[in-house]
């Protein structure tokens, strides 16, 4: 299935994770892909190996996305190369586990990346998107923004729950003017950092207490992506969608 053809996404944070995945589901359905990094320029042109190998467009685009002139300069380019960006995929984010003793700096740097960033990235593609009356907007948050996080990452999960009511207060004022933005709430998921920074003996609680008894897949959270980039999301606003295999229900 093609329904994204002819669909131009840029994917925050995109050399690994959940934005390399939802990249590459994106191009699956048709979307040529800007891929955006921050340091790990060979792992973004790798994701567009892949993605040119399903026979779509794909560019690697070097942003700090909590920087504005990084971000504009990061759109003007995707832009530029592949056409007017129609879906943007703000995923770029970071949980380093801080407890409260952190720092001022370590606070302002995790809201900065995760929260301030999708604001920066949003502000850049709107005005095209509004033009157009036409754009889909996507937000990645996480269950620590729901019910917070386990291991007092205060930071991390006051940067996602801000993303929420981000989301919905753009989605009121974007739906009339043509751009629909979402968001996806993913529980815990099988990739890089994840497996980096827990211990195997809490993987395997935590697996414990999902009901389906397994992690999620970055590819999954892509699939959710490209439903609310597609004909099926046409009727989604301000929504956010929780999927973590049952581990928390709203």
């Amino acid at each position: 299935m093609t329904f994204l053809a002819g669909k131009i996404a840029l994917v925050t944070g995109a050399s690994r994770g959940i934005g390399a995945g939802t990249a590459r589901v994106l191009a699956r359905y048709g979307a040529d892909v800007g891929v955006n990094y921050v340091r790990s320029r060979e792992l973004a042109d790798s994701v567009c190996e892949q993605i040119r190998a399903l026979g779509r467009r794909a560019i690697a685009v070097q942003a700090d996305v909590g920087n504005s002139q990084d971000v504009r300069r990061m759109v003007a380019e995707v832009e530029q190369v592949l056409g007017p960006i129609s879906i943007l995929v703000n995923n770029a984010g970071h949980n380093p586990l801080h407890n409260m003793d952190m720092s001022e700096e370590e606070w302002d740097e995790v809201l900065g990346l995760n929260l301030k960033s999708y604001f920066l990235c949003s502000q850049a593609v709107l005005p095209g998107m509004v033009q157009r009356k036409e754009g889909r907007i996507i937000n990645i948050t996480s269950i620590s923004g729901q019910r917070g996080g386990l291991s007092c990452d205060v930071d991390y999960s006051a940067s996602k729950a801000g993303i929420m009511g981000f989301t919905r207060s753009l989605a009121r004022w974007a739906a009339p003017r043509g751009v629909l933005v979402n968001a996806i709430a993913p529980g815990y998921i099988a990739n890089e950092h994840f497996y980096q920074n827990v211990s195997p003996e809490r993987i395997a609680w935590l697996i414990s207490t999902i009901p389906l008894g397994r992690l999620g897949t970055c590819e999954e959270v892509g699939e959710v992506v490209a439903v609310l980039a597609g004909p099926a999301g046409t009727y989604m606003v301000g929504e956010v969608i929780t999927m973590n295999g049952g581990v928390h229900m709203d």
